[in-house]
């Protein structure tokens, strides 16, 4: 071997030894961030690449508990410089650290390959950001009353405050961590403007009715606004105008924290079912003004129940089925409504109740009351229908319409009959009408067979083609469900539901008896009502699960239970 290509081989060798110990420096896993330190709400960039050939996405499950992660891209590309190809993957996410302090990445797994943990100092908002957000854009919680009773109506308020272009922005919903509560959106979006500290806003406004189902004290989660706010560059000097000169930059902010006290159902409430509101009414009219009654003849009664700051499948039933002396009553099922408004929800119950007097004379109809908690006093009140009496008449005879002959007197002077006038000709009594009522009867039979085994062949060709799964499942459950209401178990009784509840609506299934009856009808609304009283009374009122039972066990609650979808989810503020 001459000495020049003793010179290649040995250059060759060094190069490829050169090659294979830089390889693995290349491709492993390599994390940095555009910046550190970074401030709090304000987001940055971690950057991770590698040079080797990786099949997924990394692992970004570890960053979750410091960090919120925004969005990421992923670019790759192949370079071939001198013969040599060199190839390198990068993934860019989008960060914004969940709280202040000496906070650190941890490393990342990428198939296999796992990249060194990183030390970020996040320190508050600067000076500068801070002047921006409470000057350009803030986001504001509220609810009143802060200091409210089991099942009180909180009215909870968001308002985004904003003097700066949004091209596109999501809000999240109020919640309160460990508080078992219904929430109920009070209509849209409200977007008006105004002044703060001598700045003009556009403010965009939600508002929900938030009822507390249990005692304690709750701090909310801060609601959190994702945006993308436009910037206008600056012109490039010799253009009217820049086409191209809108950039948009991620804006994520916090909202403040509110507590709630929720005070738990007074001692001295004697009402039979807790009825927390802000107002409440009892009002009647009848079908007939002035009501007059007379026997065996109806008279319908319309009572009507509101309440501020309860829902409708709150307010208990105004006909208790309760015997009248002197009446038979027949309830209809009552109408339930919501109204809802920027001040919260009005409730509103509809019982119309059929009277029939059995006897005439005087009948006394006994008060209506309902004890009810006024939030605002702080204590107990009564809304009352007073006893009415009235005065029933006895009813028609038969033939009392008819006018009765009178006997003849003696004094009166006797009218002459004409015994010769012609008299109209007797109709025959008895005639024959011949062989065509029967052949009428037998082409009626036969019609009637032809029609039942039409509909016989029918229903068996219709059987259906396939079988919900859920049906079993369904049938299981109210089975035992059935078993626990003969048992009069409530508690029982209640998670039997939840689980009934989880397969009705397994889109949305609703967490409490509550929000079951709001999508019951309400025959089943009333029966799931006396189940949550008996519930909350702790033990005071006896509970009797026949009326329950029965409407699973007869099928009526096929009916009673609306088909309806799960709530709507939340839209957008700004949809892009």
């Amino acid at each position: 071997m001459t000495a020049n290509r003793f010179k290649r081989f040995l250059f060759f060798c060094t190069g490829m030894l050169a090659t294979l110990c830089c390889a693995p420096a290349f491709a492993a896993l390599q994390a940095q961030v555009d910046r550190n330190p970074v401030a709090l709400n304000e987001t940055f960039t971690l950057i991770l690449q590698t040079g080797d050939s990786v099949s997924g996405d990394p692992d970004l499950g570890p960053l979750k508990r410091d960090f919120d992660v925004l969005g990421q891209n992923k670019s790759s590309s192949v370079q071939i410089v001198n013969g040599q190809i060199s190839r390198n993957i990068r993934w860019q996410v989008s960060l914004t650290a969940k709280h202040g302090g000496q906070l650190q990445i941890p490393p990342i797994t990428v198939d296999g390959q796992t990249s060194a943990p990183i030390s970020l100092n996040v320190g508050q908002a600067s000076q500068g950001q801070a002047a921006q957000q409470s000057g350009d854009l803030f986001l504001e919680l509220g609810a009143e009353p802060q200091t409210v009773y089991m099942q009180q109506q909180v009215v909870v308020t968001v308002r985004l405050f904003y003097a700066v272009n949004i091209g596109s922005g999501s809000l999240s919903e109020p919640t309160f961590p460990n508080m078992d509560a219904m929430a109920e959106r009070l209509g849209a979006d409200r977007k008006y403007q105004t002044e703060r500290h001598g700045q003009t806003y556009s403010v965009t406004e939600r508002r929900y009715a938030l009822f507390p189902q249990k005692s304690g004290q709750f701090a909310s989660d801060p609601l959190i606004f994702d945006g993308e706010i436009v910037e206008q560059n600056r012109n490039n000097g010799f253009l009217p105008f820049n086409p191209f000169g809108q950039t948009s930059r991620h804006m994520r902010l916090r909202s403040n924290v509110v507590t709630l006290t929720v005070k738990a159902i007074p001692a001295n409430y004697s009402g039979d079912q807790w009825l927390p509101a802000g107002k409440l009414q009892l009002t009647e009219k009848w079908s007939a003004d002035p009501a007059t009654f007379t026997v065996g003849e109806p008279i319908t009664r319309t009572i009507e129940l509101t309440a501020s700051g309860l829902t409708a499948a709150q307010l208990p039933s105004v006909a208790d089925g309760k015997a009248v002396d002197g009446f038979k009553l027949y309830p209809d099922q009552a109408q339930l409504s919501d109204d809802k408004s920027d001040s919260g929800i009005i409730g509103k119950r509809v019982q119309k109740i059929a009277y029939i007097p059995t006897r005439p004379g005087s009948v006394t109809l006994p008060p209506v009351e309902v004890k009810w908690w006024d939030a605002a006093a702080g204590k107990e009140q009564v809304a009352t229908l007073p006893a009415r009496t009235f005065s029933v008449l006895p009813g028609k005879q038969p033939g009392a319409g008819a006018t009765p002959s009178a006997s003849p007197d003696a004094s009166a002077p006797t009218a002459a009959i004409d015994t010769t006038a012609a008299l109209p000709a007797p109709t025959p009594a008895n005639v024959s009408a011949g062989w065509w009522p029967w052949l009428s009867l037998a082409l009626a039979c036969g019609w009637g067979a032809t029609l039942f085994l039409w509909w016989r062949s029918r229903s068996k060709a219709e059987k259906p083609a396939s079988v919900d799964p859920r049906d079993d499942s369904l049938k299981d459950i109210i089975r035992q469900l059935t078993a626990r209401c003969a048992d009069n178990d409530a508690v029982a009784s209640k998670a039997m539901l939840l689980r009934w509840a989880r397969l009705q609506w397994p889109q949305d299934p609703p967490v409490s008896l509550t929000a079951i009856a709001r999508r019951s009808k309400p025959e089943l609304a009333e029966a799931l009502t006396q189940l949550d009283r008996a519930l909350y009374a702790n033990g005071e009122v006896v509970w009797h699960g026949a009326e329950l039972a029965r409407l699973f066990s007869s099928g009526i609650v096929e009916n009673a239970a609306t088909k309806t979808e799960g709530a709507e989810a939340l839209k957008p503020l700004y949809p892009a």
